[in-house]
């Protein structure tokens, strides 16, 4: 019994040293990952869409609407971009316009006046919010 047990053990520790892998890649292709993940990491910024539900001039309106909507539709990214004299308030983060029509139809009763928005500058992070 101890020799089957010994050949086991030689063999299991023979088959896991078997498979280790060495890969050697070559500087050249190692700088230019490190570049892509670089810049990717500086420009990490997607285009998609929004649902704009608000512009006022009024901030105070802009924050009490943001209150209001993340209260009825929690989960959902809302934030508010200012382009002087305007507040807009947007909301949702959207890969194409098929997804921002269809949150465009579960807020229009809500918000009436909501249309979409294009935006060239969404966060990756705000695409793990619930749509």
């Amino acid at each position: 019994m101890r020799i089957h047990t010994l050949f086991f053990l030689l063999f299991l520790t023979a088959s896991v040293a078997a498979q280790e892998i060495q890969v050697n890649e070559e500087p050249r292709v190692s700088e230019l990952v490190r570049a892509w993940v670089a810049d990717n990491h500086k420009n990490a910024h997607i285009e998609g869409w929004r649902v704009q539900i608000l512009s006022t001039t009024d901030r105070q309106q802009a924050d009490a609407t943001k209150l209001q909507f993340q209260a009825g539709f929690p989960g959902i990214f809302a934030d508010w971009v200012h382009e002087k004299p305007y507040y807009k308030l947007r909301v949702g983060a959207c890969r194409n316009r098929m997804e921002a029509m269809a949150l465009l139809n579960d807020l229009k009763d809500d918000y009436p006046g909501a249309y979409l928005a294009k935006d060239i500058n969404i966060h990756p992070r705000d695409f793990l919010t619930r749509q």
